[in-house]
């Protein structure tokens, strides 16, 4: 069962940064 929390969140985390990043090259 971590091991498949880990594998969930961890995508979730980088998802975020991407549209974060997305939306700065946006502005």
């Amino acid at each position: 069962m971590e091991n498949d929390v880990l594998t969930v969140t961890v995508p979730k985390e980088e998802v975020k940064k991407v549209e974060v990043k997305a939306i700065e090259i946006s502005g």
